[in-house]
């Protein structure tokens, strides 16, 4: 598993694949140049109601600004050293070709984000469709962000251009065949090389230390070279932080740095039901959720380590006001987000957990898993949106489905209402009792629950329960309703809150102090945040059965209705898991993981909107990220 991280220059790598990739040029002042030319298929028009809709088929992803027009975006990300200092980058396109439209092209709707009003799909931006101005007013942009590549620590270059343009005012359409980028950078002078001896490092207190010792032992005699750090350890010899919090990302930067570690395992949630942690979590200050959410839990905090092209310790507080994180009140930080180390978390919250899920860990690694379960994916869900967007537009249904087309190789049960295959949680419970490999299911959620609606059920009267907690867990096991025993997948979960790792039973006390009987339960009932454990860490701590490592959002879970897939939060992110384990190999859990959120924030601007910024921060991982999915031969 080791490495020698020399950082040296790799070339430009083009992900999107329109074209040939051109050789750079050096000069004596170790500018790189580099030139690049695409050829673009025409747009393509579709009736869509009372708008029309573009298409194109370089496009990576749509521009969908809420009320303004939707159309199609190509981005190309290129991979630079670490260290590298972007000196020029332009965009030329040929000549325009005019098309004038017969409607309005559709405008984007508001993103749906769960205890706030949704707005409608044909809600549109007065200003922007008054106006004869080429939309958007830029042809290009451009951002860097650092992040790792595998191993290697590098520099995203994301270039994002747009060919199609529109007048709405004039009601034309803009669109070149042929585009050209310029991009100029200058190497480090000094490339930084990273010391070579660790692959993964564990964090827990002490109290874990000799449960965790069988895991350590495992991972090292699979060459995954593992060394623990204890938090009692890390406060000792860390104290120029502001919080523990940033005393535990001090010491990971040394340990890249210094011990070459690609992995960092925390492990500890909540001490028991009390508040208190025995690995502390960063909670951003996003305001995306309105009245009903300040902030979530994020352990991205942990993994994004550099800003500034690999220059500078990003510490989540640009503007240095000692507010994390912060998304708010025009207030806000500018954080890099792509992550440059693999972190998940084992929320333990007691020795004898720890014993449980290492267990679990080693058992599922020891052998390769068979084909006969594992090349099974679950694919769970149904209209998530009844009550907004077109008849026939079943979010979760197509989302599972884009996932799925990144998995090569492997039999799908799609467990979808609109085929009658969901009805109800027994058809989950049987499907994962049967075997899969990986799971992708969404709907809507709180902390102990997971449900969907049938197709069009603009009422949603007829809520469809996928799997709740007692499903997961019976007292003393005597008739597990989950009872997959060895058969573990790797679950990917859509959804409020499943992954919320902060909940606790004493929310109650906390509450009803605080807020008054009656105002605490009226207000915050719906989101269960006084479960002893949360839905997806309880999936994951199952014993006899479960998950073996759970993704899911520590907050609202967010998403554009009745559009096709990707398009952004939910429907874009959560695919990528998918696509970099199915398409590119990453078959590391944690990898395929972080990959995915550096994925987003190339592709999405997260310093512009509070949504994207909140996807990223918010999707964990419960698992063991140096985890091999399938196991070891």
């Amino acid at each position: 598993m080791k490495k020698t991280i020399t950082i040296l220059m790799i070339g430009l790598l083009v992900v999107s694949g329109l074209g040939a990739v051109a050789l750079p040029e050096m000069n004596e002042n170790k500018l790189i140049e580099k030139t690049e030319y695409f050829s673009l298929s025409p747009p393509v028009i579709c009736e869509d109601g009372e708008y029309i809709s573009v298409e194109l088929e370089e496009a990576t992803s749509f521009l969908m600004e809420p009320g303004k027009p939707v159309l199609p975006r190509v981005t190309e990300t290129y991979i630079l050293p670490f260290g590298s200092n972007i000196k020029y980058v332009f965009v030329e396109f040929s000549e325009a070709t005019k098309q004038a439209l017969s409607k309005e092209i559709r405008p984007a709707p508001e993103p749906i984000i769960e205890g706030k009003n949704a707005i409608k799909a044909e809600v549109k931006s007065i200003e922007i469709y008054s106006s004869s101005n080429l939309y958007p007013d830029a042809a290009f942009s451009y951002r860097t962000c650092t992040g790792l590549d595998g191993t290697e620590h590098v520099v995203f270059l994301t270039v994002q251009c747009y060919p199609v343009r529109y007048s709405p005012a004039e009601n034309t359409l803009y669109y070149s065949d042929t585009v050209k980028i310029s991009v100029t950078y200058e190497e480090p002078s000094n490339p930084i090389t990273f010391l070579d001896e660790y692959d993964l490092v564990i964090i827990a207190p002490s109290k874990f230390e000799q449960a965790l010792q069988p895991l350590i032992d495992h991972k090292n005699s699979k060459g995954m070279n593992t060394t623990l750090k204890t938090t009692e350890e890390i406060y000792a010899e860390y104290t120029d932080g502001r919080d523990k919090q940033e005393n535990i990302k001090l010491y990971i930067k040394d340990a890249i740095e210094e011990e070459g570690i690609s992995y960092v395992m925390l492990v500890g949630g909540h001490v028991g039901q009390f508040k208190s942690w025995y690995v502390p979590v960063r909670n951003t200050n996003n305001y995306v959720g309105g009245e009903y959410e300040h902030g979530v839990d994020s352990d991205l905090y942990y993994a994004d380590i550099y800003k500034e092209n690999g220059t500078a310790f990003e510490d989540w507080d640009s503007n240095g006001n000692d507010i994390f994180a912060e998304f708010k009140f025009g207030s806000k930080d500018i954080i890099d987000g792509a992550p440059d180390v693999y972190v998940g978390r084992l929320a333990c919250r007691s020795v004898r957990e720890v014993k449980s899920i290492v267990d679990k860990i080693i058992n599922y690694e020891e052998g390769q898993a068979a084909e006969s379960w594992f090349k099974t994916m679950l694919l769970i869900g149904g209209d998530t949106y009844p009550d907004h967007g077109p008849p026939g537009a079943y979010e979760a249904e197509l989302d599972t489905d884009v996932s799925a087309s990144y998995m090569t190789g492997f039999n799908f049960e799609r467990l979808w209402t609109s085929t009658g295959a969901l009805t109800g949680q027994k058809d989950v419970e049987q499907a994962i009792n049967d075997g899969a490999g990986f799971i992708h299911m969404a709907g809507h959620a709180n902390p102990s629950i997971l449900v969907t609606f049938p197709p069009d059920d603009v009422n949603k009267e007829n809520k469809i329960t996928i799997l709740r907690l007692y499903n997961i867990f019976n007292l003393l096991e005597f008739n597990p309703k989950l009872r997959n025993m060895d058969k573990l997948p790797v679950i990917v979960i859509g959804g409020c809150h499943n992954s919320q790792f902060n909940v606790t039973m004493m929310n109650i006390l906390h509450g009803v102090l605080n807020e008054g009987f009656k105002e605490y339960f009226s207000s915050t009932f719906y989101w269960m945040e006084w479960v002893p454990k949360c839905f997806s860490w309880w999936l994951t701590i199952k014993e006899n059965g479960g998950a073996i490592a759970t993704m899911g959002n520590s907050g609202l879970g967010m998403g554009l209705p009745g559009f096709d897939y990707p398009n952004g939060l939910d429907g874009w992110l959560l695919p990528r898991f998918f696509y970099n384990y199915g398409q590119l190999g990453k078959d590391h859990v944690g990898e395929a993981h972080s990959a995915a959120i550096t994925d987003y924030v190339n592709e999405f601007d997260i310093n512009i909107d509070d949504a994207d910024r909140q996807m990223v921060e918010q999707w964990v991982l419960l698992g063991d990220p140096s985890l091999l999915m399938g196991g070891y031969e």
